[in-house]
């Protein structure tokens, strides 16, 4: 190779995230100021500009080229960036001092080589799945800019779902990952939760607290994922969909679907079998018990930990934020006790299940995004069914994929790949070759 040609590549690869980073500014910038606003809670494009050098000047020093160079991502206002202000989405904590330090995800982001890209808007403290935030605005969905784009990471899932950024980071507690990324039409992963260091995150339940990915391939999603948790993806076996046994977790989570869930879920569910995998349906009992015990565990933690709060979120939180938050406090320690021991018989008889098939599949949201108006003018309505399947993975401490299941120009609906804790890329890898069966099928409607 000539010395020219060399130095050509070189300064392909050594500028490649700045330039990157410069091109993805361009179209934030583009724009109209108020979806940008309903997007992002901050969004300093010098400071990314910088970010995105550093990381170029990374990969000249260390003469090789890093596992996430030049790949944007935006972060969710729940995580610490070290001078930034992590206001949870909340008007009030704007005042708070700035972060003293990255947290852990976003340290090992930029060390990959990753540009953080601004700060991403929510649902006000992470606490429901709408996306709806009466202080910065609601970002629009991806399909159709009238209905809700989900939540809680709704900012992350726009900004990706419109192309600004490579990836986002959000939080899933209860599917806050999986569902803004499938009411837009995109892929998300909530891994195991110990996988992830949560350090650094503003916390609300450390019981089901789960970092992860929201990406427009899966790939990316396991690009982070391998980052994230500092593991070596794991080598594909599995050549086909051939024999394998997909549980089709039908109770609860595949009840009283939509009509748009209805079609796209029917029209996945013959794509694999066309492929050759064998779908048996499955009701477990112990995801039915979710979503009255996991409501007594998250809000027992969360009143412990943004208990001395309450004074600013009574000036100024959403009324149905600060109506499920002052539930909370109704919580005893016997309830969650009760709670906690309820968990571990479902974890216990979760894995047992799971451990019979390859992969347990479900909707990741039984509907499409409702329309902005009726979710905001009825949240209490809405809120609880987007988020009853995802949730009853965290409640059994499991692992989750999300990719898409609608034909384009329809409204984003999700299929949800799930197993126990620690079988994050198997998870991964069922998902990547059902993705490849689904997406041909979904792709001629």
């Amino acid at each position: 190779m000539s010395s020219f040609s060399r130095s050509a590549r070189e300064k392909r690869i050594f500028f490649q995230a700045e330039d990157k980073a410069r091109r993805c500014i361009d179209l934030v910038m583009d724009l109209p100021d108020s979806i940008i606003e309903s997007i992002f809670i901050e969004f300093d494009a010098a400071r990314i500009a910088r970010q995105a050098r550093q990381a170029d000047e990374n990969v000249q020093a260390f003469h090789r080229d890093l596992p996430l160079h030049g790949v944007t991502v935006s972060i969710k206002d729940m995580v610490d960036e070290q001078g930034v202000v992590t206001s949870a989405g909340a008007a009030f904590l704007r005042e708070r001092s700035p972060a003293c330090e990255d947290a852990k995800i976003v340290s090992q982001l930029r060390a990959a080589g990753a540009v953080p890209f601004g700060r991403t808007n929510l649902s006000e403290m992470s606490y429901t799945g709408l996306g709806i935030n009466p202080h910065y605005g609601t970002p629009p969905n991806v399909s159709d800019p009238l209905r809700i784009p989900g939540g809680s990471s709704s900012g992350g899932a726009v900004s990706v779902g419109l192309g600004l950024c490579d990836a986002a980071i959000g939080t899933d507690t209860g599917g806050s990952v999986r569902i803004p990324a499938a009411l837009n039409g995109l892929y998300g992963f909530k891994p195991t939760r110990a996988s992830i260091s949560t350090r650094g995150l503003f916390s609300l339940s450390p019981s089901f607290d789960t970092l992860g990915p929201i990406a427009r391939s899966l790939d990316m999603c396991a690009r982070m994922y391998a980052v994230l948790s500092g593991q070596c993806p794991a080598p594909r076996r599995i050549k086909s969909l051939d024999g394998l046994h997909v549980g089709l977790v039908a109770s609860p989570m595949a009840v009283g679907l939509d009509t748009q869930v209805s079609v796209d879920f029917d029209r996945s569910l013959q794509a694999i079998r066309d492929a050759g995998g064998i779908i048996a349906p499955v009701s477990e009992p112990v995801l039915s018990h979710s979503a009255t015990f996991f409501g007594t565990i998250f809000g027992y933690e969360t009143m412990a930990l943004i208990g001395g709060y309450l004074e600013g979120l009574r000036e100024t939180c959403d009324p149905y934020v600060l109506d499920c938050i002052l539930k909370s406090a109704e919580v005893t320690s016997k309830d969650v006790e009760e709670a906690r021991s309820k968990r571990a018989e479902a974890i216990r008889a979760f894995k047992e299940m799971a451990c019979k098939f390859d992969v347990l599949i479900a909707p990741t949201v039984p509907v499409v995004a409702p329309l902005f108006d009726d979710a905001r003018d009825n949240p209490g309505k809405f809120g609880p069914r987007l988020s009853q399947n995802t949730s009853a993975v965290n409640w059994v401490d499991g692992c989750a994929a999300t990719i898409p299941m609608n034909a384009h120009g329809t409204p984003g609906t999700g299929l949800m790949l799930f197993g126990q804790a620690g079988t994050d890329w198997h998870v991964l890898e069922m998902a990547s070759l059902i993705d490849k069966v689904i997406s041909p099928a979904r792709l001629k409607h």
